[in-house]
């Protein structure tokens, strides 16, 4: 090969890989939440009940971290045509965090925001997270912002002390937790002998 076919190939291949770098910095956009929503309804206990009732539904849902989040219900109803919010009953939800812990929720209602995953626990909801166990009436799940808010009769138990508070939030990520009364009373706590 001459200096001149030598020459037009390397120019070839930088105008190549130029383009390709100004490709991916300004016009590619990656999507730092991968959505992955998966409906699971079996087969056998497929039933259609009037209106937009779905018995034994399941979302899956992922984040671009390595979270994912499951939800499991017997019963879900959209109240709405055009509503993202399913109403669910006995409901199941599991939190796979990054760092391969794992979240279980579960209640005897939720409301599911399927766009956002956003979910409202309501009704003799429980957590457990590690030796953590929580009890409320309300949990929310705000899985972009690993965030989990309890509030409405809380009582939190771990091994070794039980908290009465109006609310806790934690993030799940940091894992650290915010434990507040909404007026002027004070955190109850009680050690465990």
């Amino acid at each position: 090969m001459n200096s001149k076919s030598l020459i037009q190939i390397f120019l070839i291949l930088l105008i190549i890989t130029t383009c390709g770098a100004l490709y991916y910095k300004y016009l590619y956009k990656k999507s730092s939440f991968t959505n992955q929503k998966q409906i699971t309804i079996s087969e056998k206990t497929k039933k259609k009940a009037p209106g937009n009732v779905i018995k034994d539904i399941e979302y899956k849902s992922e984040d671009g971290q390595g979270n994912s989040y499951t939800i499991r219900s017997k019963m879900g109803e959209f109240k709405d045509e055009n509503s993202n919010l399913i109403f669910m009953t006995n409901v199941t939800a599991f939190m796979k965090l990054k760092d391969k812990t794992i979240a279980k929720l579960t209640s005897l209602n939720a409301n599911y925001n399927i766009s956002d995953n956003n979910t409202n626990f309501f009704n003799n909801v429980r957590l457990s997270y590690l030796n953590h166990n929580i009890a409320a009436d309300n949990i929310d799940v705000f899985f972009r912002d690993s965030k989990v808010e309890a509030y409405n009769n809380l009582v939190y138990r771990n091994l070794d002390l039980s908290l009465i508070a109006d609310k806790v939030e934690i993030n799940l990520i940091t894992k650290n937790s915010k434990v507040f009364m909404l007026n002027d009373e004070k955190i109850k706590i009680f050690k465990s002998n």
